[in-house]
């Protein structure tokens, strides 16, 4: 079976370099950015598709020709909390103790009335250990950046190699499983 994971479009969030919030669109000139993603997607015959429970993941699915779909919030991005909606480098600037604490503390440290990234990576791994059980099928699943880098942790186990990934808006993070086997076939294809 294959799991394809595939990040939403860009967002004016994106754009501005702030944390998203629950109800974060596409942004209109980034639309383009997923005509390559559907080209991609091309090469293979989807059978069901999942989106998170977020409005820029469904209209990504639109998007890309998939009206049919199921929401699962456990492929959700990162809940940054009390950050949503903030500018990033603001944030950063008056923060700085929560960043220093996060730097010793980076998968466990739990964002203000959100989630640390153990966290996600739980919930996204139980997810795919989930949906891995669907034999001989081609799932396709409208994510996040965040959320998809913690997906490759549900093979990986060396946390030290988190940075070593980046996630594109639109891009291709594909699974292959076969005799309970988790093989990573690409990241970030685009």
């Amino acid at each position: 079976m294959k799991i394809i994971l595939v990040r939403h479009g860009k967002t004016q969030a994106n754009i501005d370099w702030k944390y998203s919030t629950d109800d974060t669109v596409l942004a209109k000139d980034g639309l383009h950015i997923l005509d390559k993603t559907k080209k991609l997607l091309e090469d293979y015959d989807i059978d069901e598709v999942y989106t998170s429970d977020l409005i820029r993941s469904q209209e990504t699915a639109k998007h890309l020709g998939f009206t049919n779909f199921t929401i699962d919030k456990r492929i959700n991005e990162m809940n940054f909390g009390d950050f949503r909606g903030q500018s990033i480098d603001e944030v950063r600037l008056k923060q700085k103790l929560f960043f220093e604490n996060e730097r010793n503390n980076y998968f466990g440290i739990k964002y203000p009335n959100g989630e640390s990234r153990n966290e996600v990576i739980r919930r996204t791994s139980e997810f795919l250990d989930e949906i891995s059980k669907k034999d001989d099928k081609t799932i396709l699943c409208i994510s996040h950046g965040i959320a998809i880098r913690s997906t490759l942790f549900w093979v990986l186990k060396d946390l030290s190699n988190w940075n070593s990934f980046w996630i594109d808006n639109g891009s291709l993070t594909v699974f292959n499983v076969k005799d309970n086997k988790k093989l990573i076939e690409s990241v970030n294809k685009i």
